[in-house]
């Protein structure tokens, strides 16, 4: 359980770099299947300098991992669980759902 004050930090961070619409479309799909930059560009119409940023940011919090496939860079989530909480908020959240 989170007790110290570098746990809440840490958690914090992961919690900002999960605030952003982009970040978020491309956890959904990294965790659905294994995505290169080029492929995650295309599939969410974006470029790809921009879904790069979001990825380094992504990286950087320990969400997702690299991978050298030939000359392409691939990402995988570092725990399939992130799947897991995205839809818990989701359904928490639900405008829909009766309280």
């Amino acid at each position: 359980m989170i007790d110290e004050d570098r746990d809440y930090q840490r958690l914090a961070e992961v919690f900002k770099a999960l605030g952003h619409p982009t970040r978020l479309q491309i956890l959904v799909k990294i965790i659905s299947s294994e995505f290169c930059v080029q492929d995650l560009g295309d599939e969410l119409d974006r470029r790809q300098p921009h879904i790069s940023q979001h990825l380094a940011v992504l990286r950087e919090r320990g969400l997702v991992v690299p991978e050298r496939k030939g000359k392409t860079v691939c990402y995988r989530p570092v725990d399939r669980r992130i799947a897991e909480l995205i839809q818990l908020v989701a359904e928490a959240f639900d405008p829909t759902r009766s309280t």
